[in-house]
């Protein structure tokens, strides 16, 4: 507009205390974006998932906290890039959103991270991937738990009741994925998530790498959440 007294130029001290904030909740968490501990801390397999994508790829998030976790690292690396629950949906999309984009954009890289109670609404179209040959690179962060829900029944109700209603099988989608003619690994060790990852991505199938998160630790988010006070 030709102005330069207003706009930018006065936002920019506001503009460098984000980014001093954003830069100190980086230093922060990055310890545990690097972790080798087992079982893995979420944080590490969002990290790899993120250094991962490709210009082209295409991220879903389909889950609670595992979804959470990646919503403060995983960064597309072009507009329009991004899909997730909340805005776009609810639990359960990542496999729709997966079909539809792939479907839509066979030129793109589809890398979906699925928490293992999300996929598990609407995982066996994974048999729909595979028959209509549209490949993807599939994650699930494993916890064998709805744990954004088992969260906020420990923060109301206290440990006791922590447990009631959310606690999942220890399902290994990974043999799911090769059932249904796709291709599957699991991890246990976070050295292991980027080859796993990158031999997904060289299969050409329909993929789902299943990765064991320890399930005794929550996203920021997900504690900060008011309706769990």
């Amino acid at each position: 507009s030709g102005r330069t007294t207003t706009g930018a130029a006065n936002r920019k001290a506001w503009l460098e205390e984000l980014r001093g904030v954003e830069d100190a909740a980086f230093q922060k968490r990055l310890p545990r974006q690097l972790s080798d501990a087992s079982p893995i801390d979420p944080y590490r397999l969002v990290h790899e998932i993120n250094e991962f994508l490709t210009e082209d790829s295409i991220y879903i998030g389909d889950g609670g906290d595992i979804v959470t976790f990646s919503g403060q690292v995983v960064q597309p690396k072009s507009p329009g890039h991004w899909m997730d629950p909340g805005p776009l949906g609810t639990l359960g999309v990542g496999v729709p959103f997966v079909l539809a984009a792939k479907y839509a954009r066979p030129d793109k890289e589809i890398v979906a991270l699925f928490g293992d109670g999300a996929f598990s609404l609407t995982g066996w179209d994974f048999e729909t991937l595979v028959r209509f040959n549209l490949p993807f690179v599939g994650i699930v962060g494993n916890n064998s738990s709805m744990n954004q829900i088992r969260y906020g029944q420990i923060a109301k109700y206290g440990e006791g009741r922590g447990r009631i209603g959310n606690t999942l099988g220890d399902v290994r989608y990974d043999e799911f994925a090769r059932m249904l003619g796709g291709y599957g690994e699991e991890v246990r060790d976070p050295k292991d998530i980027g080859p796993a990852l990158r031999r997904a991505r060289e299969s050409g199938k329909p993929s789902l790498i299943n990765v064991w998160v320890d399930p005794e630790v929550y996203a920021p988010g997900t504690m900060n959440q008011t309706m769990y006070k």
